[in-house]
């Protein structure tokens, strides 16, 4: 009888099997977690533009302080319009930062670099003739009797992108911008559908509702009170969307944002840079406006820049306080009934190179001393003023929308 025998498997060869397996699903989850970091990295990554011209934009001297530039614009049919910039000088020490809004419609002739505007380019003035008293011919004409053409930012950025607008922007402020952040209005529709809509002051909108309300709310607003208003809701919209996301739901955030924001800032360096972004919707951070004025051209409003007061304040940048005197706004008032010293002291401030917007009596006469009223959260105006009024008491009173950043009501005690 044949006996019957079974074949063994070998030892151990099981367990081989179950480590192997376990080795294959380890490998597969760490190509996959690979895969996912790669891509997730990759998004923030594409936030960062890596051209040249932005790498090298911080290579420029910051002696004055370290300059930002933000601007928002909106694209429509293959063309973008530059909305609102902001201007900001982070000081060398880094405690302070001034910040300067210019419109997105400023009048801007296009310079080359180093090369300086010449009187008829700053101030718009004509020639009478084309050509010299000596049978010149118009080239050889002088270039003081050259009219330029103007441009707004949108021409230069339609034209060659950020890297244009940027460096004519510094060349007409005269200088340099280290870093940039450009965002695309456009993408608010896309991240609010990404979001599933978004339910804002009561109502439930989508991505295109949002950005309606968002572009055209305030459409008679000043520029300025628009821009803010949009810094604060972008702030708030960034917010919302982030709400419980988390790391990869964030990451997925910026992937579907970052086709609408150039900036030379790696992930990394916005956060670190939050601080300096977030003065924007500060309530107590003073906002300059450029100087100049709006002017009617056919019907449309446009900002014709003043080049000799924004030099001023170009000078300014580093220092806790850009605003030259002559944009700092003045009342005075009469507090101890001398007849006439209102109006005397207004002169004063005024060959110091302030401006007086208004002179008057205070609300009684019985002031015993000199008041120097900051009518600002930033008190900076209020204590160039002060310097000038000797014994005077210094208040903070900040009061919105008043039509001066300072009130100097004169006491008994004043004397020139």
């Amino acid at each position: 009888m044949r006996s019957s025998t079974k074949k063994q498997r070998a030892p151990g060869k099981k367990g081989w099997q179950k480590k192997r397996l376990f080795f294959i699903f380890i490998f597969i989850l760490f190509l996959v977690v690979v895969s996912l970091g790669t891509r997730y990295v990759r998004s923030f990554q594409d936030l960062q533009n890596k051209s040249s011209w932005a790498v090298n934009l911080r290579n420029a001297s910051q002696i004055a302080g370290t300059n930002y530039l933000l601007y928002g614009l909106v694209e429509n049919n293959g063309a973008a319009d530059i909305e609102e910039m902001f201007f900001l000088n982070y000081s060398p020490e880094g405690t302070s930062c001034n910040i300067v809004f210019i419109p997105g419609k400023i009048l801007m002739h296009r310079l080359e670099e180093n090369e300086e505007p010449s009187r008829a380019q700053t101030e718009g003035e004509a020639s009478e003739s084309a050509g010299s008293e000596d049978g010149g011919t118009e080239d050889e004409a002088s270039k003081e009797d050259t009219i330029l053409p103007v441009y707004t930012p949108s021409h230069f950025y339609n034209e060659g992108g950020g890297e244009l607008l940027i460096k004519q922007v510094a060349r007409f402020l005269n200088v340099p911008v280290h870093h940039f952040i450009e965002i695309k209005y456009n993408g608010i529709a896309t991240l609010v559908d990404y979001k599933g809509g978004i339910s804002y002051q009561g109502y439930n909108l989508n991505g295109q509702d949002y950005l309606d309300y968002f572009l055209r709310e305030g459409e008679d607003e000043e520029p300025l009170t628009r821009a803010l208003r949009r810094a604060k809701t972008i702030s708030e919209f960034i917010s919302i969307l982030g709400e419980n996301k988390g790391f990869l739901g964030i990451s997925s955030l910026v992937k579907e944002a970052s086709p609408y924001i150039d900036t030379d800032f790696s992930w990394k360096e916005l956060q670190d840079n939050y601080a300096v972004f977030s003065t924007l919707v500060d309530p107590q951070s003073m906002i300059v406006e450029l100087p100049g004025l709006w002017r009617d051209f056919d019907g449309e409003l446009f900002f014709e820049p003043n080049r000799s007061q924004i030099a001023s304040m170009m000078g300014n940048l580093g220092k806790k306080f850009i605003l030259p005197r002559e944009l700092i706004s003045v009342e005075v008032l009469n507090g101890s009934g001398v007849s006439g010293v209102a109006a005397q002291v207004g002169q004063m401030l005024e060959d110091e190179g302030f401006q007086v917007v208004r002179i008057d009596n205070a609300d009684n006469f019985d002031y015993q001393r000199s008041h120097v009223i900051s009518r600002l959260e930033d008190i900076e105006p209020a204590k160039e003023v002060a310097i000038l009024i000797p014994g005077a008491e210094f208040f903070k009173e900040p009061l919105a929308e008043y039509p001066a950043m300072v009130t100097v009501i004169i006491g008994k005690n004043f004397s020139f």
